[in-house]
């Protein structure tokens, strides 16, 4: 039986298109061998009214999972080209690869995540 990995250095900060900072992720694709997804993001509360990137694409499908402690705990905006959508928590919305996004955090209470799931391909 093989021995499980375990990763201890997360957050790892990358540099992303359209992010004004580096952003947090916590799977890449360089971790357990090369695994076919990314996971960035983290908590928002203090993110209210404070929008992390500029419109951008990425070359693969992105999930953003929407979560809080308590349901609609958490508000979202989030822009898809021309389209605005507010959702709340809990939610997942699914971008394309090669549409532009972003999402500024409305409202969210202590505890409230959102993440962005990239799907990679590298196989």
């Amino acid at each position: 039986m093989k021995k499980p990995e375990i990763n201890l250095s997360i957050p790892r900060f990358k540099e992303v298109d359209g992010h004004f900072h580096p952003a947090p992720f916590l799977l890449t694709e360089e971790m357990f061998g090369g695994v076919s997804i990314e996971i960035a993001g983290g908590e928002i509360s203090e993110l209210v009214g404070k929008p992390v990137a500029n419109m951008h694409t990425h070359d693969v499908p992105e999930i953003y999972l929407l979560f809080s402690p308590e349901k609609g705990g958490a508000k979202i905006q989030v822009d898809i080209e021309e389209e605005e959508f507010i959702v709340d928590s809990p939610a997942t919305i699914y971008i394309p690869a090669g549409m532009r996004h972003r999402f500024i955090t409305l409202e969210a209470i202590k505890g409230s995540y959102c993440l962005g799931v990239l799907l990679n391909d590298n196989h």
